[in-house]
């Protein structure tokens, strides 16, 4: 039986995680709110962060993923950091906490805490933000047909970080909404890449005839498949996203 010294087992990990990130984990790991620039460093993969989001936004790399494994990512596809906030009976968002309750619970300081209130997320240092939202306005529908909106009417930071039209700008014609990104208040929380409709899903119903749309997919179906259509291959999808900031 051979016994790896944890010098060499660190360092099997170490080319492990090159292997991972290359491969199966996506180049650019959107971490919880929070992570400090040493975050490796300090994170032990204790999970606590994860146990503390109530909506199980946090999830956790397995071992194919090398050195990162057990360290906490956010992917804005199958869930959004929803900032712990709660939606009340008359529509507004409240704090679940004082705190953001993932850097609350971590023990070491590789999520700092974040105070929970919406001055703080907008002020928020640019290294411990999330990352931020991209939006392509060549496959946007609400740029291409005076639809949608759905990326500024559920951002929690509405108004602030996404607008409903771009500050500076005069666009002939423009009757609704023209989502626009404050990149200087977007904490990259990933609610609009999560609600955003033009996504492959929608985009490949029609090359699997047994795949069911939902009534807010079938609203927009016909439009998402033109501009991607008309955007061609290669486009990526949603048409806003959340990317780390450089």
């Amino acid at each position: 039986m051979v016994r790896l010294s944890r010098r060499n087992f660190m360092k099997s990990l170490f080319l492990l995680g090159f292997a991972g990130i290359g491969g199966g984990v996506r180049r650019q790991v959107i971490r919880p709110p929070g992570a400090t620039r040493d975050f490796l460093a300090r994170c032990i993969r204790c999970g606590r962060c994860g146990e503390a989001c109530p909506y199980d936004s946090i999830r956790f790399f397995d071992i194919a993923a090398g050195a990162l494994f057990a360290t906490p990512y956010i992917d804005p596809l199958q869930t959004p950091c929803y900032l712990c906030l709660k939606r009340t009976g008359e529509g507004k968002d409240e704090p679940l906490g004082e705190y953001l309750l993932c850097g609350e619970a971590c023990p070491t300081g590789a999520l700092m805490r974040i105070r929970n209130t919406r001055e703080t997320l907008l002020s928020m240092p640019d290294e411990l933000k999330m990352g931020v939202s991209v939006l392509n306005r060549d496959i946007c529908l609400a740029w291409q047909y005076d639809s949608c909106g759905e990326c500024y009417y559920n951002c929690p930071l509405r108004d602030d970080a996404m607008l409903d039209y771009p500050p500076s700008e005069v666009i002939e014609g423009a009757v609704g909404i023209r989502p626009y990104v404050n990149e200087k208040h977007c904490v990259g929380c990933g609610m609009c890449n999560y609600v955003c409709p033009v996504n492959e899903k929608i985009a490949s119903a029609t090359l699997e005839p047994g795949r069911k749309l939902t009534y807010f997919e079938e609203r927009y179906a016909a439009m998402v498949r033109n501009v991607i259509g008309r955007a061609g291959p290669g486009v990526e999808l949603p048409a806003v996203r959340v990317v780390k900031r450089l």
